[in-house]
């Protein structure tokens, strides 16, 4: 009775059909609020606004950092796809999350070219040297990321999504990570609107401070929704510890954490600092699974030698 209702309240939010609704919702709402965001660029640069301090037209953003706006719709997505994948697969779960990481990071720099093309006379050996531990940053983590989706094989995913017979136990752990999603979904509202509800709040100020608090409360989200991905993932760990007896499951559900938490280390540190800690951060998470599957493939050949059950294999855990 009780996982019924929890079926028919995920199929709501978290279904496939969902989730291709939310996709147009967020093609639509990307292209809409990009466009938006560059006519009142365009209008502000034109002296439309009856503005005559010359220290107001500077404050106002170059027109590549309209590329912010979509990137941050994007990003709102990948969360919800994060939410999505956790019920199939802890690996893809974790994935997303170093996509949401490689988002906010190309984000980041469109946002610091956009403000070096507006100041480029003012353009020196720092800010270059910073640049290209960007971009460097940038190759190293979309390498590690492909390496962690080449390591988790994922191409089986879709297979996966209807194994032909499911345990109890595995249908006890489905249903765990139904209910985790939908708090996780219900979270991620609460905590989105908190953090932007706050713009409505705030006095008249021009749009370039509107543009910078907009950003920091950004980041601040994402500092907090990290917080609640680690508490979520600790209680996966537990529920593990509970229905499996895989040592293999349990240290790389721990491995994942500790990545997580380097993840959310991140958001609080800036420059260099913050760059390696992304970087060490998934490195982490491409070795544990790397380990994880040497696990496996050690176990598999010893359960082929001593094979007497036709068990369907606990794929369900992952």
């Amino acid at each position: 009775m009780i996982a019924t209702g929890i079926d028919r309240i995920y199929s709501i939010f978290l279904s496939w059909r969902s989730k291709q609704y939310m996709e147009r919702m967020v093609f639509v709402a990307a292209i809409f609020f990009f466009l938006m965001h560059c006519l009142i660029l365009l209008i502000l640069n034109s002296g439309w606004s009856h503005q005559q301090d010359p220290d107001y037209f500077r404050a106002i953003p170059d027109l590549l950092s309209a590329i912010y706006t979509p990137f941050s719709i994007i990003l709102l997505y990948e969360i919800y796809s994060l939410i999505y994948h956790l019920t199939q697969s802890i690996t893809i779960y974790i994935a997303k999350q170093y996509e949401i990481i490689a988002l906010i990071f190309i984000r980041g720099l469109f946002d610091n070219l956009a403000k070096a093309s507006g100041h480029i006379d003012r353009f020196d050996r720092t800010d270059l040297t910073g640049l290209l531990v960007s971009f460097g940053g940038l190759i190293l983590l979309l390498l590690l990321i492909f390496c962690f989706y080449k390591l988790s094989g994922t191409k089986n995913l879709r297979t996966s999504l209807h194994p032909p017979k499911l345990t109890d136990k595995q249908n006890r752990y489905i249903t765990i990570k139904k209910i985790i999603s939908l708090f996780l979904i219900a979270s991620f509202a609460v905590l989105f609107f908190h953090s932007f509800g706050e713009l409505r709040n705030m006095e008249a100020i021009t749009f370039a401070e509107s543009v910078s608090m907009f950003k920091k409360m950004s980041y601040q989200f994402f500092n907090h929704f990290f917080t609640i991905l680690i508490l979520t993932e600790v209680l996966l760990l537990l529920f593990t510890f509970n229905l499996t007896e895989h040592f293999d499951k349990v240290i790389r559900n721990s491995g994942f954490i500790l990545s997580t938490i380097l993840l959310k280390l991140s958001f609080r540190t800036e420059g260099w600092i913050s760059i390696s800690l992304i970087l060490l951060a998934v490195l982490f998470g491409v070795v544990i699974e790397a380990i994880y599957k040497l696990y496996e493939q050690k176990l598999e050949q010893i359960d082929c030698r001593n094979c007497q059950s036709e068990v369907p294999p606990d794929t369900s855990l992952e």
